[in-house]
Order: structure tokens, then sequence, then C-alpha cells
């Protein structure tokens, strides 16, 4: 178990990663791959970084793993703090059909905080599975290489 202060690095990186992958969605042709982005590669860009610091000295399976849960759960609750209302905001201004379904879980807000926290936790899951495929990467270029 990582202790505290590597925990609060994990969560503020993860909702950085998050929020700033927030933003880019509201160009309708990259909602796509952002949504990927967040659901498959928060935790692989969370672990590199942590890595590339030296926060993290080692990479550890049962480390990663849970890095990757903490970090893609914590991704996505941040991209949807930045994406929901501004894709709202933007529709009511300017209109934008493709943003249309926000509307409809808006007006359905009961709806929107459980999807966001199922979502969120099915994120976590993805997430944990790359942190593993990054993990035995780079592990496996390590030998390679020495």
């Amino acid at each position: 178990m990582p202790d505290k202060s590597l925990l609060k690095i994990i969560c503020l990186s993860s909702l950085t990663t998050g929020a700033i992958c927030g933003i880019f969605p509201l160009v309708p042709q990259l909602t796509g791959f952002i949504f990927i982005i967040i659901m498959f590669l928060a935790a692989p860009f969370v672990i590199i970084d942590l890595k590339r610091l030296k926060i993290i000295k080692e990479l550890e399976i049962n480390k990663c793993l849970l890095i990757g849960g903490i970090s893609g759960f914590f991704a996505f609750i941040g991209f949807s703090i930045i994406y929901f209302p501004l894709a709202m905001i933007l529709y009511f201004i300017f209109k934008i059909e493709a943003l249309l379904w926000i509307k409809v879980l808006f007006t359905n807000i009961i709806f929107l905080i459980p999807i966001i926290i199922l979502t969120a936790l099915l994120s976590g899951l993805t997430n944990m599975f790359s942190a593993f495929i990054t993990v035995y990467l780079t592990e496996t270029i390590k030998g390679k290489k020495g």
C-alpha cells in the first residue's frame, strides 16, 4: 500500500490529466478519441510520469495495479468535472447539436451522477489492465537492454 503522500500525488496527477482531457472533446471530432485515452491510457501516463520524476523507484505489479485503478477513476472524474459543464454551456450558447445528449443528461440530473461514477469505476478497471501492460512492457524492454 503506497503512503498517503503518494496517493495524493496520484490523485492530483490523475485529476489534472482528466481535466486537461476534458477540454478537447468539446470539438465533436475528438470526443471518441479523448474518451478512449481517458478510459485506457490515463494510468500509463501517470505511471510513466511518476517514474520519470523518480517518485516511484521500482515498478511493482501490485503497486502499479493500484495506481492504475486510482488514476483511471480520478482521471474520469476530472474529465467529467470539466467536460459536462462546458458542454452544457456550449449547447445553450451555440446550440451545437453534437452535444444534444448532454442536454438530455442534465434534464435527468438524477441519472448523471450514477453514470459518471459507474463509468469512472469502469475507467479504473480498464486502466488497471493498461497499467499491468505498461509494467510488463517496461520490464520486458528493461530485460532486453541489460
